[in-house]
């Protein structure tokens, strides 16, 4: 379903963020688009609930939104757990940076599935 925001057309096809995902880890969802936080429209895109990824293994969670949702002052917001939600807080990373926080994903997966984390 698309929708117009500003002068620009959002249709909710841009293209998901390309990440590095090691063996074992399963996408619960993935609403992470590639599109950079200085976008005039990006607000439309960014929310609470943008990544979700679960490794049954090591049994972690991680989680990414973005807060507070649709404010282009915001920032993404990644959190890692053992279990859970209620489970206990292994890493929280904020940035501003898509590629920061991209980055820091990539490595946060490749330390779980090394079993280091």
């Amino acid at each position: 379903m698309a929708r117009i925001v500003g002068a620009q057309l959002v249709t909710g096809d841009e293209p998901l963020q390309a990440l590095r995902i090691t063996p074992g880890w399963t996408v619960e969802y993935n609403k992470f688009w590639e599109v950079d936080a200085d976008h005039p429209d990006v607000w439309t895109l960014l929310a609470e609930s943008l990544l979700q990824l679960r490794h049954q293994r090591y049994n972690r969670l991680l989680d990414l939104g973005w807060y507070p949702e649709g404010e282009p002052d915001g920032r993404f917001l990644m959190r890692l757990y053992e279990g859970d939600f209620t489970g206990r807080l292994l890493r929280k990373e904020e940035s501003q940076s898509r590629a920061e926080i991209v980055s820091v994903i990539e490595r946060l997966l490749h330390s779980v599935t090394r079993g280091d984390l």
